[in-house]
């Protein structure tokens, strides 16, 4: 006993300490983010409770096939001149009264209402789980982007403060020679105000990069205050799906698509409620049961006789006589309630049958609705599908453009890298200006810009094609 108490002291220490360093967690992979937003997302909380809720309608539309028991009491007092319902007998007294009852009733036939009605929950809660898991998606995606931003971002503060660090050193060599008489005064106030440029860049690019982790805590709903980092994975590119047929692309995504497939079961939806309002023309059929029981002040027995002093002529000898009696009153006392409720116990069995004739036009005006409302629903489906497909043209025609664009970009990388350090070194020679070097440099700056922004946009590209087949979005 004293081993069994120890190991779950221990156990309970181990998982309290996992979860405070879940609490304190500083460093978040792409995965954590996720997890943590599809655990803590209001709007997906909030849309999970939808799905229970239809899921609670259709345990209830099950349910409605069983037999319905009710069982009920009710006690009262009776005033005035009234017929008592378990004497048939007029009672102008107070009468007090008790009546209990228990009855059932199961439908039999209504036009296979109940079955098509359990159809159209199973296709409504189906439909919510689909809605459900598009808010993820969706959510997931938002978070992927402002999770990339933070890295794209990352790498323009690194360029940033690399060319800081060059700058600078260009400005104390400008000041070595300068001090030297080999350059002008006016060749080190270019390349200090060159450096001036520079650090406002890094403080651009830091400020961006800021921003971007707020983004990414607002998804979160993390608090802003708490320490945040991310975890860098090792981004590679990957050419495989940009050069995949689009429609090929689609195919695979209509069979995963949340929002396809919730629309297709909206469509069975509205079938199944177009069956129930067609339903309401055919009979219904019905059994009931009845049982009860009560008691009532007015019922009385009589338990013996007195005499009132007053005779009756009952009749007349031969002589001529009359015979008389005496007249006798009952003495009664109200039945015992135990008596009256066996003796008033009662059992009613009836088979229901409805036939509906007129209704004032409502069961008809219901179906043409329905019908209107199967049509939306197929029509739903079509713009659903026709939505996917031109987000997936949209996202692959977007990925062949960041491809190209980081194709020329990474080439124009690397010239401008060779002409810059061509002119770093004629300038260190003296054989060029500072504002040749300033040019050279700033032209290799907008390359590594623009090379980092192309292939963070086509790995985000590429991450979404692959997202919409059903592979999930890994880094």
């Amino acid at each position: 006993m004293k081993n069994l108490f120890f190991s779950a002291l221990i156990a309970s220490c181990m998982i309290g300490g996992m979860a405070t360093a879940n609490e304190n967690q500083t460093t978040w992979s792409l995965q954590d983010c996720f997890d943590h937003a599809l655990s803590h997302n209001l709007e997906v909380n909030q849309q999970r409770l939808s799905e229970n809720q239809a899921k609670n309608d259709l345990n209830q539309s099950y349910a409605n096939l069983f037999p319905n028991l009710n069982t009920g009491s009710y006690q009262g007092f009776s005033y005035g001149r009234t017929v008592d319902r378990f004497t048939n007998e007029f009672a102008t007294e107070r009468v007090a009264y008790q009546d209990m009852f228990a009855s059932s009733e199961v439908v039999l036939f209504s036009g296979f209402q109940n079955i098509n009605n359990i159809r159209r929950h199973l296709a409504r809660h189906t439909a919510f789980r689909y809605d459900t898991r598009q808010m993820e998606n969706n959510l997931i995606l938002s978070i992927a982007s402002a999770y990339l931003q933070i890295l794209y971002f990352e790498d323009r503060v690194e360029v940033a403060s690399e060319q800081l660090e060059v700058i600078q050193q260009q400005v104390e060599r400008t000041r070595i020679l300068l001090e030297g008489g080999t350059v002008a005064r006016g060749a080190l106030l270019e390349i200090e105000a060159q450096a001036a440029q520079e650090e406002h860049n890094l403080v651009v690019a830091k400020n961006n990069l800021k921003l971007s982790y707020l983004e990414l805590i607002h998804l979160l709903d993390l608090d802003p205050e708490q320490e945040f980092r991310i975890v860098r994975p090792e981004l590679e590119v990957d050419e495989g799906f940009v050069f995949s047929l689009p429609q090929n692309v689609y195919e695979k995504a209509l069979q995963v698509e949340p929002s396809v497939m919730a629309a297709r079961e909206r469509i069975s939806m509205a079938e199944k409620n177009l069956a129930i309002n067609r339903g309401e023309y055919s009979p219904r059929l019905s059994f009931a049961a009845h049982i009860g029981s009560g008691y009532s002040e007015a019922a009385r027995r009589m338990i013996d006789v007195e005499g009132t002093g007053q005779y009756e002529t009952i009749g007349y000898t031969e002589s001529g006589e009359a015979v008389t009696r005496e007249i006798m009153m009952p003495i009664t006392k109200t039945t015992p309630y135990r008596d009256q409720i066996s003796e008033n116990f009662n059992r009613v069995i009836q088979l229901r049958l409805t036939i509906p004739v007129f209704n004032r036009l409502h069961v008809r005006n219901r179906v043409q609705n329905s019908r209107l409302e199967l049509e939306k629903a197929r029509k739903g489906f079509e713009l659903s599908k026709n939505n996917l497909n031109k987000t997936i043209q949209q996202a692959h025609a977007d990925a062949m453009a960041a491809y190209q664009k980081y194709l020329s970009t990474e080439k124009s990388k690397e010239a401008f890298a060779e002409s810059y350090k061509y002119t770093e070194q004629r300038f260190n020679l003296g054989m060029v200006s500072s504002l040749e070097y300033n040019e050279a440099k700033a032209r290799l700056a907008r390359a590594e810009v623009d090379a980092l922004q192309s292939k963070y946009e086509f790995i985000f590209q590429t991450k979404i094609l692959e997202f919409y087949q059903g592979l999930g979005f890994k880094l």
